[in-house]
């Protein structure tokens, strides 16, 4: 039987930091409604209190809308529920349930309170749901899809005596029958065998019938109230905490040697982070082990799958290498997300329709139907993000994006990959040699050869783990002075000196102001020209690197 998991934990379900909110009651639910339809391309979730109407019993709840419905007879919104927030739970809720006015009667619930949230970014779920009069335009949505396995959970009233039934499966059939008014939808659903059932068993979905009985076997008729059906259920996540974790992860060569050992961190969903580090130092060689491309021992996971379970895994996360080549160079951009995007098994045209996003979203659609060769570099790496995105996964890899780009080129690359983190709520893992790009992350992960991993966290506790909680004194010299550097070291209360051109950053212990007065001395006594001091200079992710790096300081490992 096919579990109706989402991937999600509570954790996973906690409201992002910034969303758009309001309030309506019962009376109101057709003004809720349109809210939710003029925000129907978006992520919305609701909160709802009101009357569970087979039972009489108080419900609250939280969850994902599925779908709204305003109509001349029916106005309810259809909600995926993640959350029981019942404190006295009498029975369970279905997973969908239809939310209607505050008298309503056909509806599961009569609301008397509901908040809409939106989450401000774009609505990835691939489920569906249909009212069971809506049968027809199901059919017509799966003859289009022809995926591999399309779970299926039903509610509704069995032919033979109109008793409630539930059942998941998977639909093996779905057609159009001959009705007296209108051609009616039906589907069939193969559910496995459970308890004293051998064989598993065909049920016939069919709609609410007015005036004929069920044509097939009553008992294995199934009237539908509610039908939700999942097209990639092959595909769906088990339950887990972290979108990303590496628990010890090693990798050893045949010789004996440890490429990289005992590395360990995780991500959180909707995270991004940098892995920064010198060339040798393990980078690489941690996210092919990652997304099991090479051998390793230690935990891996994604989306809650073992990485050494390569054939699943691969499903949940896209790789977009740092050679371009890898690309059909006389395709178009269109022509390759389709190709690479038919490799997991997702029908054309919904790769057509997916890659038109993409193209306009990273504002290359005018490009479309040029080969990939005539692209420059930025528009071929965004071809390749937009490769890398068409079956949706959940974390994307990238290696070294910004490598061989002019500086405007790396910060709009960057300005789409937050576009795509934040809109598509896709994590993201990018692997880089520049550190002044980690500040545009969650997170960042420091290596050193020989050493793997060295640091892991948020930039700033990283940068506040620094001398002065990561401020410094700030002196611009007139010029370059190769004095300067060693001069600055020697002054007493100095526990070290960055450089970068006319610009020196002293670190201390000790109030800012009385080292930056005995710095200015000891310059002025070599005559070396100042012309700016500044107190109190806040450090970036190249200082904390270099310092790291140097042994300056010691690399901090965030839980």
């Amino acid at each position: 039987m096919i579990q109706d998991t989402k991937g999600r934990t509570p954790i996973d379900d906690e409201k992002p930091s910034f969303i758009e909110e309001a309030y309506f009651s019962g009376a109101r639910i057709s003004k809720a409604i349109d809210w939710c339809i003029t925000r129907q391309d978006r992520e919305l979730h609701c909160e709802v209190e009101g009357k569970l109407n087979s039972t009489g019993n108080i419900v609250k709840f939280r969850g994902r809308v599925l779908k709204v419905k305003k109509g001349v007879l029916t106005r309810h919104i259809a909600v995926f529920v993640e959350e029981d927030l019942r404190r006295r739970k009498a029975g369970e809720l279905d997973k969908v349930l239809t939310v209607g006015g505050e008298t309503s009667r056909q509806d599961d619930v009569a609301v008397t309170m509901i908040t809409v949230q939106n989450y401000l970014k774009r609505n990835m779920a691939d489920d569906l749901y249909y009212d069971g009069r809506d049968l027809q335009q199901a059919v017509k949505d799966l003859e289009k899809m022809k995926s591999q396995e399309v779970a299926c959970t039903v509610w509704g009233k069995r032919g033979s005596d109109k008793l409630p039934i539930m059942i998941k499966g998977v639909i093996v059939s779905a057609s159009t029958a001959p009705s007296p008014i209108l051609p009616e939808g039906t589907l069939e659903v193969r559910v496995a065998p459970e308890g004293d059932v051998v064989d598993p068993r065909i049920y016939h979905i069919a709609q609410p019938q007015l005036l004929m009985g069920p044509r097939y076997n009553p008992n294995l008729t199934i009237l539908a109230d509610k039908v939700y059906i999942m097209p990639f259920a092959w595909k769906i996540a088990p339950e887990y905490r972290d979108v990303l974790a590496a628990r010890n992860l090693t990798v050893t060569i045949k010789s004996g040697q440890k490429l990289i050992e005992n590395v360990s961190f995780s991500m959180r969903e909707g995270e991004m982070l940098a892995i920064i580090g010198e060339s040798g130092a393990g980078k690489s060689t941690t996210v092919k082990a990652l997304i099991g491309d090479i051998p390793s021992t230690g935990v891996a996971r994604i989306a809650g799958i073992d990485s050494k379970q390569t054939q699943k895994v691969r499903h949940f996360f896209g790789y977009c290498p740092q050679d371009l080549s890898y690309m059909y160079e006389t395709f178009t951009p269109m022509e390759n997300i389709i190709a690479f995007g038919k490799q997991y098994d997702i029908p054309e045209w919904q790769l057509i329709q997916r890659g038109k996003t993409f193209l306009r979203d990273f504002g290359i659609l005018d490009k479309g139907n040029n080969p990939t060769k005539k692209l420059s570099g930025g528009e071929q790496r965004r071809v390749s993000i937009g490769i890398a995105l068409a079956h949706k996964p959940k974390v994307l890899f990238m290696d070294e994006p910004t490598s061989g780009l002019d500086p405007d080129n790396r910060r709009e690359l960057w300005k789409y990959l937050t576009y795509i983190n934040h809109e598509y709520g896709t994590s993201i893992i990018v692997i880089t040699h520049y550190p002044v790009e980690a500040e545009f992350c969650d997170k960042v992960a420091v290596f050193m050869r020989g050493k793997s991993l060295v640091a892991f966290g948020r930039p700033i506790t990283l940068k506040e783990s620094m001398p002065s909680r990561g401020f410094s004194v700030g002196i611009v010299l007139e010029e370059v002075d190769p004095r300067a550097r060693k001069t600055l070291e020697d002054v007493k209360g100095v526990r070290f000196v960055l450089q970068r051109g006319e610009l020196m950053k002293i670190f201390t212990d000790e109030p800012l102001e009385i080292i930056a007065e005995r710095c200015v001395i000891a310059l002025k006594k070599q005559k070396i020209g100042v012309k700016i001091v500044k107190t109190k200079s806040v450090a970036d992710m190249v200082d904390y690197y270099v310092a790291i790096t140097r042994g300056l300081i010691q690399g901090m490992i965030e839980k």
